[in-house]
């Protein structure tokens, strides 16, 4: 009587290794391509929101700017940044201020801005 439940199975046609490495190989491209594309979404994320601030300190800092009585510069200070204020040119219509802007985070931005008198 034979026993089939220790018959040695032998396949040599050579096509079970080579299909499973292929399968492996696309399952960790796959696995690595989604990785990346995750760790690209945070950092374009984190820059959307560094804009957001940049872009509220900037509307911050012409409101306050445009209600100051006093002569430049000017230094505030909010929850989301600081802002610096100084005068680069005062002509006969307008006065050019430059804003420097740096968010908590570290992100920062130079404007220059011609204000009507």
């Amino acid at each position: 009587m034979k026993r089939y439940s220790l018959k040695k199975h032998n396949n040599e046609k050579g096509y079970i290794f080579p299909l499973t490495n292929f399968v492996i190989l696309l399952l960790l491209l796959l696995t690595f391509h989604q990785i990346n594309q995750l760790q690209s979404q945070k950092r374009i994320h984190q820059l959307n929101d560094e804009q957001y601030k940049l872009e509220w300190l900037y509307q911050k800092a012409y409101a306050s700017v445009l209600q100051e009585k006093e002569a430049p510069p000017y230094s505030y200070t909010f929850p989301d940044g600081t802002i610096d204020v100084i005068v680069t040119q005062n002509g006969q219509n307008s006065t050019i201020y430059q804003f420097k802007m740096t968010t908590d985070t570290g992100g920062y931005r130079h404007v220059n801005i011609a204000i009507p008198h």
